[in-house]
């Protein structure tokens, strides 16, 4: 089983990934890469699996419409669990994670009342997803709609999505209703 991995440059900062045949497996920023040991967690889930360069095509292509304002839905990975140890209540919360529209957030609690898993250790489990932007954590906020933790990096990352969001609208929406309008 080989298991490439890449350096990604982004605008919110170099990201590294790791990918199977089946699809993304890490999007981690750089400076969490070294402290996490991924490699040594997805030889335990995977012993057999060899780690080397490569271009990492999924995740490459899709950060690269993502940041180009051109976002693309992603799925749940469901083989997720085949290269790393994730529990039951992580899947539910990760799950829930990409039920979130883009340019759109939801409170820990929203998560909370939507996986039965306590607002707290939705926080907890919120931030130990390791597909960052994949899986869009930073479209969790705290209940009076402020981030949780400072990192100006989710900041971007949530007004990107408000961007791509009115962007997708521009260009599809308002055209519609402006020849609804000159039809009607």
């Amino acid at each position: 089983m080989r298991i490439e991995w890449t350096s990604y440059q982004s605008p919110v900062g170099v990201l590294t990934i790791l990918e199977a045949r089946e699809g993304p497996l890490i999007v981690e920023f750089a400076e969490r890469t070294g402290r996490l040991n991924l490699a040594e967690r997805l030889r335990e889930r995977a012993p057999g699996a060899v780690i080397d360069t490569g271009p990492c095509r999924q995740a490459t292509s899709w950060l690269t419409a993502y940041f180009a304002g051109r976002p693309r839905p992603f799925a749940y990975p469901e083989y997720l669990p085949d290269y790393l140890s994730v529990t039951d209540a992580q899947q539910a919360v990760w799950r829930a994670l990409t039920t979130i529209p883009f340019g759109e957030t939801r409170s820990y609690e929203d998560i909370a009342t939507l996986t039965g898993i306590h607002p707290r250790a939705v926080g907890q489990l919120n931030g130990s997803n390791h597909l960052a932007i994949l899986l869009p954590c930073h479209r969790v906020v705290g209940k009076d709609g402020g981030v949780a933790y400072e990192d100006m990096r989710w900041s971007r990352l949530q007004n990107r999505d408000a961007a791509a969001m009115f962007s997708i609208v521009s260009e599809h929406v308002f055209p519609f209703l402006r020849s609804m309008a000159e039809d009607g």
